[in-house]
């Protein structure tokens, strides 16, 4: 169970249907709890219940967070109470397996009622909750966030398996209790696939970059973690000619907009596209130099952008803006995928050595090569739905093994 399901737009929203889908096609009777989409209301109202391939799908009604500032709110206490009655009243499962949204009191209650009904539960972290939280200032109140960590920890302490996506997260999952370590399983998202593209037709893409420009794009949520304000102030000190596309929507647009209205360097030309399908995306990144992947200090500790997967599959070299110690940014450079920089300065350094790069085919080749024996390697869908199996057959046969 998750808030978000596909046809929504969220990245999990299209991961988690794979998952279930690759358990499904083993033979699982997979059902399905989520809400009505919301995070992009153009898809529309879809049916309370359907059948969607192998899959039953269940879809409770949410309150409007766009209309309503309570709305937020009130989900995150009604949903999981909702999704909690169908498990108590429906057939007994054998797992229960929730992520992070809504954070913190989803996997409260869902895990629970998992005990209750004597099943198994893999808590599937996105995030850690609430850390990430505190960082956006959205958990300030220290009561409020002592009680949300409180939670989350007996959360963790009732599950079979906690999935993490990285390393890093791993570390701050053991921080909290090293006595999990034997539920910890480190399992990477892949690359966002994209249901849409089989039934519905297809724009072409809409942007037209300037010749000899080094393009960047950036693909997804434009949210309050990612300090893309601070990239655009930087890069426009940039004296190399650089396109920074954006596509996508979040709370951060406006002000982000106001910030690329002030830069006064021709060099820099920035672009806001609208979101976009998966295809779409893929377009975009097909015609880009460079996938930006930007957090805010310490974002990267308990979290993993899914982005990247999608960017290193599409053979596009990347550009981290983070913490360098942190797993994501060792990884792109000993894999000799992109740049990675952690202040405004290395990040026009990076930006500026990119462009010479690239106007090199050869060295490009040789990178764009590297990109995707990486992405093969470690982002494949194939890959981490092999490993996803593996650990439902662990759990079903009371194995703790290294996925």
């Amino acid at each position: 169970m998750h808030r978000y399901f596909w046809p929504d737009a969220a990245p999990y929203a299209s991961i988690l249907r794979s998952i279930a889908d690759r358990w499904a096609q083993d033979g699982d009777t997979i059902q399905v709890l989520t809400a009505q989409p919301s995070y992009n209301r153009t898809r529309g109202r879809q049916p309370a219940r359907e059948r969607l391939g192998l899959l039953d799908v269940e879809r409770v009604p949410v309150a409007d967070e766009h209309r309503f500032r309570v709305g937020q709110v009130v989900n995150l206490i009604i949903f999981p109470l909702m999704i909690a009655a169908k498990i108590l009243m429906g057939p007994k499962p054998d797992i229960v397996m929730c992520s992070t949204a809504p954070q913190v009191t989803l996997g409260f209650i869902v895990s629970w009622v998992a005990r209750r009904r004597g099943a198994k539960f893999i808590y599937h972290c996105m995030d850690l909750q609430p850390e990430i939280g505190r960082l956006s200032g959205e958990f300030g109140n220290s009561l409020v966030y002592r009680a949300l960590l409180v939670a989350d920890k007996k959360t963790m302490e009732r599950a079979s398996r906690i999935v993490v996506l990285s390393d890093d997260m791993r570390r701050a999952t053991l921080r909290r209790d090293a006595r999990l370590q034997q539920k910890l399983v480190v399992l990477n998202n892949f690359a966002l696939p994209d249901f849409t593209s089989r039934t519905e037709p297809q724009c072409q893409a809409r942007y037209e970059r300037r010749p000899g420009a080094t393009m960047i794009v950036f693909t997804g949520n434009i949210g309050r973690f990612q300090r893309l304000k601070e990239v655009v102030a930087a890069l426009g000190t940039v004296d190399v000619d650089v396109d920074l596309v954006f596509m996508g929507e979040g709370k951060a647009l406006p002000a982000l907009r106001v910030a690329a209205d002030k830069v006064r360097n021709p060099h820099l030309r920035v672009t806001f596209l609208p979101h976009g399908s998966p295809w779409e995306a893929r377009a975009l990144m097909n015609q880009a130099d460079l996938g930006l992947v930007s957090l805010a200090p310490n974002v990267v500790r308990y979290a993993y952008p899914s982005k990247t997967a999608t960017y290193l599959c599409e053979g596009l070299p990347v550009l981290i803006y983070c913490e360098d110690d942190s797993e994501l940014s060792r990884a792109v450079t000993d894999r000799r995928a992109g740049w990675t920089a952690s202040t405004p300065d290395e990040l026009v350094a990076a930006v500026q050595s990119a462009a010479e790069t690239f106007g090199d085919e050869d060295a490009t080749k040789k990178l764009i090569d590297r990109v995707q024996q990486w992405a093969a390697e470690e982002f494949a869908a194939e890959h981490a739905l092999t490993k996803w199996v593996r650990l439902r057959d662990g759990l079903r046969d009371g194995i703790v093994d290294d996925v």
